[in-house]
This record gives C-alpha cells, sequence and structure tokens, in this order.
C-alpha cells in the first residue's frame, strides 16, 4: 500500500492542478491562447487522475482476509493504469486536435502577458510538486540511480504516476511559455498552436510510459536483479541449506513483495530445525529489505 507520504503528495499535486486549471480557462477565454487551452485540459486531467490515485490507496487499504488474502495492494496499479489511458486519450488526444484545429483556423491572440504571468507561477508551482514527488521517490533508495531508473524499480503506483504527471505538466506549462513569448514577440498564432499541438504528443508519450510500468507491476514483475542477489546470498549462507531449487519475489502493492522460496535442506535437519532455520531466514531477510512483507518456504 502506499504509504502517508505518498498520499499527502497526492493531495497536493491534485489541489495546485485543480487551482492553476481554474486560473488557465479563465485566460484561455480571455486570450484565445490554443496552448492555454491545452494545459487548461492538462490541469483538469491531472486533478481527476490524481483524485483516482487518491481513491486507489484508500482501496488499497481496506481488509478483506477472507477474499484478498494477501491484502488489496495491487488495486492502486489498476487506478494508475486507468490514470496512464485518461492521460494519453482525453490530455492528450484532446490537446491535439484542438492544436490541429487552432493551426487549420488560427485566431488573433490578445493579452497574451497575462498567460505569460500565469504560465511562471504555475511552472514554479508545479516545479515545487515534481521536487516533492521525485524526494519522495528518492527517500531509501540509491541516490547514485536516475529518476527513470528509480521509477523502473518502483512498487508505489501512484507516487510513478505523480512524477510522471509532474515532470510532463513542467515541461508542458514550459512549451506553453515558449510559445506564447514567441506568439506575442511575433503576433503570429502558429507558434501557440504548435506548442497545442506538443503539449499533446507529450501527454501521450506519457501516458505510454505510466501504462508500460504499470503492465510490468500488474503483471508481477520481480524485484531488481541487485535485491535479488542479496538475497540468495542470504539463504546460500546459511549453513542449513544445501540448495535454493527456486526463488520467487513479486509485488503485491507500493513497497511490499511476496517471497515464494524453495529449498534443498540438510538431509540431517530434522522438522523442529526446519522451523528455526526458516525463522532464522525470514528475520535476515526482512532485516536487508523490509519491502518483502510475505515469505513462504518449501522444501524440495
Amino acid at each position: 500500500m502506499a504509504t502517508n507520504e505518498s498520499s499527502k503528495t497526492v493531495f497536493l499535486a491534485m489541489s495546485v492542478n485543480f487551482s492553476i486549471g481554474i486560473a488557465k480557462s479563465v485566460i484561455a477565454t480571455i486570450t484565445m491562447s490554443s496552448a492555454m487551452f491545452s494545459e487548461a485540459i492538462h490541469s483538469f486531467v491531472d486533478t481527476g487522475n490524481q483524485f483516482l490515485l487518491w481513491f486507489g490507496i484508500k482501496q488499497s487499504k481496506k481488509v478483506d482476509a477472507r477474499i484478498y488474502p494477501l491484502g488489496r495492494g495491487r488495486e492502486e496499479y489498476f487506478w494508475t493504469l486507468v490514470v496512464a489511458v485518461l492521460i494519453f486519450t482525453i490530455g492528450g488526444l484532446v490537446s491535439l486536435e484542438h492544436g490541429i484545429e487552432s493551426l487549420s483556423h488560427p485566431k488573433k491572440l490578445e493579452n497574451l502577458a497575462i498567460s505569460i504571468t500565469l504560465l511562471i507561477v504555475s511552472i514554479i508551482l508545479e516545479s515545487y510538486v515534481l521536487k516533492k514527488a521525485i524526494t519522495e521517490l528518492k527517500k531509501g533508495q540509491d541516490n547514485k540511480k536516475s529518476v527513470v531508473g528509480l521509477l523502473k524499480e518502483s512498487t508505489d503506483g501512484p507516487l510513478i504516476a505523480i512524477v510522471v504527471e509532474d515532470f510532463a505538466a513542467t515541461l508542458g506549462l514550459f512549451i506553453a511559455l515558449v510559445g506564447t513569448i514567441l506568439s506575442s514577440l511575433t503576433q503570429n498564432s502558429i507558434y501557440d498552436s504548435i506548442s497545442a499541438i506538443s503539449i499533446g504528443v507529450l501527454l501521450m508519450v506519457s501516458g505510454l510510459f505510466l501504462g508500460y510500468e504499470m503492465k510490468h507491476l500488474i503483471t508481477g514483475e520481480s524485484i531488481s536483479q541487485e535485491k535479488l542477489k542479496s538475497i540468495e546470498n542470504i539463504i546460500n549462507k546459511n549453513k542449513n541449506v544445501s540448495n535454493i531449487t527456486n526463488l520467487k519475489i513479486l509485488p503485491i502493492g507500493s513497497k511490499q513483495y511476496l517471497a515464494l522460496v524453495k529449498l534443498d535442506y540438510k538431509d540431517s535437519l530434522g522438522d523442529v530445525e526446519i522451523v528455526e532455520t526458516n525463522t532464522a531466514l525470514k528475520i535476515e531477510i526482512v532485516e536487508t529489505e523490509s519491502a518483502i512483507t510475505e515469505i513462504y518456504f518449501n522444501p524440495q
């Protein structure tokens, strides 16, 4: 399940995007800017998406051991996948269509100074949310790894979505700002239309990336090879274990893994000694990788 910090980051992003979306809608109406219209769509889509992420977090925390013996942590991945589809369709395709329409039927742009001011303020706010999300993503992780590498390793679906969304939002705002400034300087709306098209493409790419990452988590992508090797070493070092026959570690929620271990124990071990060995291994594995919350041992 997502942590409380992830929930707070989602709520912060939702509040910021809703406020910015209202402001963008007003400015888009005043200025007739296609880029600002695309950005308004972007903000409202992100607001709706973040509500779905928040809903997914709440659902994943519900407990019903009879129906969901391993919890409902993976439900977050379903709602994050829905968010990816919405980013691609509503955010990306609508922005792309509006940009192409404005390119075919250019309109006179007015009061662009207001747009430029709002875009600068929005970039500052979105950058703040992005920084908070990346800080949360890096917490307890190897700081030498890139953000993309950390996204690929993370099992926190809502947090992955917030990082991807806010990166797209910040970059989209910058694209809109450049287009608006060029349109203002040249009095040519083509730059504004190109910005809207670029934002649409950006959102579609973001949706595809997020959907691709969720596919891996939903289908049970294993823990990183580095951590898998570390756990194998812990088991192999135990004097009562002859061999690891099979080791499977699967995500069951945000920062939660299920480990299925099939072992070949020393022939001289009795039942009590096998239980003691399993208990000792569990303690050592959890101390090394606390995200492994469920561990099951089976003899060869």
